[in-house]
């Protein structure tokens, strides 16, 4: 009965989805970006539409959107809106998504009159398909295209930056100096599994973003991922061909113990084990059925975590895009193997800076994404960049004759000042006046009633609605 249930479930959304009735949207961005409060918000504004200031979003503007219901989505946890609002009403952020969840929106709506419509406007549904996962396993796609060694030719180049020297060069250096040929107990490869989990999170702590694998940023020692270590050895950058290829022969034959076998041979087998288990199953259940995309960067907090924190970003957006397929949508593509159509890229948290620097940061994160549009557009996707607070927490005041924002922090309300915000890469003058600037974190409004459907203040939510969805209610 539950495969009669499951298969029906998947006819009917593949005829949903041939006529045009459903899209699966992918909300991406990496740990701290706001994926999961700007779905919550989202969910918010459409569920409560009259009260919500949702002016440029066609139905609404028209008075043709007539309700939204949130149902849960076949094979997948229920996306915790309930759990988000609460914690808004309560001044806290929606918990960081620690799993895979998702939803269905059933969106109701009366069509557009047109020409060859007669009488009174017929009703309408579009079903929108939304999945949230933690960000950090984003950071794990690139790995798909890497083989362990060269994998560890990454780390090599990565941990030699200053930033990553600083946060932990006593281990990093023990790497470099570690015998890839050597034999190893699985209590020593275990302590040093454990010395790796805490500087990868020392590293995101410090605002770094290149951070892999990505999903050990949640490990515990005791925790499944405990089960297949492995580290980078620094060390077989400098092995020849033949070198190589002495390390990995008979040790990969059948029935061959890990524990016999080389450190290198060892790290080898668990990283592929954990590319088959762990990226490939999300790669393929969270990006190949995605019809359009929305990519949130947190360009601020990047920008006043320093230029290496900056170039970072960058480092990881060009090579996460290059994870992404995007290819034209096809009508029989559209049932058989969906490919997304349309990319919108947000800077999020915009409401940390004055409204005449917005596009500042607009122009800003385009820049940071160049490559990716460029392939986008190469490939006849539309793309748009657009700037976005799913949660607006600042109002505007006058501090000391010029315009600031206000706000409550962790430390209570407080008036917040900050540099001009530069359109493209910063300059090193610019870096300098950036360096005095202390990005600090905002808390939601106070007052919220949102558990009774009070209105959820946004900026700009409306237009990454119409720039998803807009087309799909003429």
């Amino acid at each position: 009965m539950d495969f009669a249930r499951s298969a029906a479930s998947s006819l009917e959304s593949g005829v949903d989805r041939l006529l045009n009735r459903r899209i699966t949207l992918g909300v991406t961005g990496f740990s701290g970006s706001g994926k999961t409060t700007l779905i919550t918000s989202l969910i918010h504004q459409l569920q409560h539409y009259p009260g919500a200031l949702l002016a440029a979003f066609p139905p609404v503007l028209q008075d043709r959107l007539l309700g939204v219901q949130l149902l849960a989505l076949d094979g997948a946890a229920l996306f915790p809106y309930q759990r988000g609002v609460e914690a808004l009403s309560r001044g806290r952020w929606p918990d960081a998504t620690r799993d895979e969840s998702g939803c269905l929106l059933e969106i109701r709506f009366r069509n557009q009159p047109g020409l060859l419509r007669r009488g009174k406007p017929g009703i309408s549904r579009l079903y929108l398909e939304i999945r949230d996962y933690p960000g950090e396993w984003l950071l794990d796609l690139p790995l798909l295209a890497m083989d362990y060694r060269t994998w560890c030719a990454q780390c090599h180049s990565l941990f030699n930056r200053a930033m990553c020297l600083s946060i932990g060069r006593s281990f990093i250096e023990k790497l470099k100096s570690i015998d890839p040929f050597a034999t190893i107990s699985e209590l020593e490869l275990q302590v040093l599994w454990q010395e790796q989990l805490t500087f990868l999170k020392a590293c995101q702590q410090a605002g770094l973003t290149m951070i892999q694998p990505g999903r050990w940023l949640h490990a515990s020692p005791s925790g499944d991922e405990s089960k297949l270590p492995f580290i980078p050895l620094l060390s077989i950058t400098g092995l020849s061909e033949d070198q190589w290829r002495s390390a990995a022969g008979s040790s990969l034959a059948k029935g061959f113990s890990p524990a016999e076998g080389s450190l290198l041979n060892i790290c080898e087998r668990h990283y592929q084990r954990y590319l088959e288990t762990r990226v490939k199953p999300f790669y393929r259940n969270t990006f190949q059925k995605v019809d359009r995309q929305l990519v949130l960067i947190d360009v601020l907090k990047s920008l006043n975590s320093g230029r290496e924190a900056f170039d970072d970003l960058r480092f990881a957006l060009t090579r996460v895009l290059q994870s992404f397929d995007y290819g034209r949508n096809s009508l029989l593509r559209r049932f058989i193997q969906p490919r997304i159509d349309r990319v919108v890229f947000a800077a999020s948290k915009i409401d940390q800076v004055l409204p005449d620097q917005h596009e500042a940061v607009r122009g800003l994160m385009a820049n940071l994404v160049q490559d990716a549009r460029r392939r986008a557009a190469f490939n006849a996707i539309d793309v748009r960049c657009e700037a976005v607070a799913a949660v607006r927490s600042t109002t505007y005041v006058d501090y000391q004759g010029r315009q600031a924002l206000q706000g409550m922090t962790e430390q209570g309300p407080g008036v917040l000042l900050h540099p001009d915000i530069p359109e493209q890469i910063p300059s090193m003058d610019e870096w300098q006046a950036l360096g005095q600037w202390q990005l600090r974190r905002l808390m939601p409004p106070e007052g919220l009633q949102l558990v009774a459907g009070g209105r959820l203040p946004h900026i700009r939510l409306d237009s990454i609605l119409n720039d998803l969805l807009g087309d799909r209610f003429l």
